[in-house]
């Protein structure tokens, strides 16, 4: 019987992709709006659209020769950024308001920019490690851009709600469910993002400080409570 299952990776429908990019974008732009101690214009709060949209695909495609990058080769990506911009110009306390719902498609856009960046480069005949690699970058590059340019040190390298170990896992997952059944692989990787996405959240899991080879992982965040 024939496998009728989406490789959701190399076969992202445009729609996905786009919503993918949309909720990016969304997210950089809140980022530039509820930023009380610099006054960004809008060309900081588009820059930032653009760099958490389009970014984590513009860093997955240079590492794997993949040029011209994707997101430009159709105007489709652009077109969704500025929609995205449009949005939370309009409608930005209300989708800041909405924090379960963006949280929920941000675990979705971090999924899939994690699995298709691991799925290109193993495409590329990159080591598993290395596509690895790829698609933990591609997931979490976006953000590190703005942080850079916000001058801030990037969430990630801090104790943090752990959005590099989440891409790590869908990237690890992808990959290895890659090498038995490719056209499940990306249904397995983004069932990863949305369940540990939805556990991080949920039991208030953030990363630990890396202050000796016997500290954990992960830790509970408790309310009113630094993390160590």
């Amino acid at each position: 019987m024939r496998n009728v299952l989406p490789d959701l990776a190399t076969q992202t429908p445009l729609w996905l992709a786009l919503l993918t990019v949309g909720v990016n974008a969304i997210v950089g732009a809140l980022r530039a709006s509820s930023d009380d101690e610099h006054h960004w214009d809008i060309v900081g709060l588009s820059t930032f659209a653009v760099l958490m949209g389009l970014g984590g695909g513009f860093i997955r495609d240079i590492l794997v020769g993949n040029t011209p990058v994707e997101s430009l080769r159709t105007p489709w990506y652009l077109v969704t950024v500025v929609v995205g911009i449009g949005l939370v110009l309009l409608f930005g306390r209300r989708i800041a308001g909405a924090q379960k719902l963006v949280a929920l498609l941000n675990s979705v856009a971090l999924g899939l920019f994690a699995i298709t960046g691991t799925a290109y480069a193993l495409r590329a005949d990159l080591p598993i490690i290395s596509a690895i690699f790829v698609g933990v970058v591609s997931a979490v590059g976006g953000g590190v851009l703005v942080s850079v340019i916000k001058d801030e040190v990037p969430e990630i390298l801090l104790t943090s709600a752990p959005n590099a170990t989440l891409a790590l896992a869908v990237s690890g997952v992808y990959a290895a469910t890659d090498v038995w059944e490719s056209q499940a692989a990306g249904g397995a990787g983004i069932t990863t993002a949305i369940v540990a996405n939805f556990l991080a959240h949920r039991f208030g899991l953030r990363t630990r400080r890396a202050t000796n080879p016997s500290a954990v992982l992960l830790t509970r965040k408790e309310p009113g409570k630094p993390t160590d």
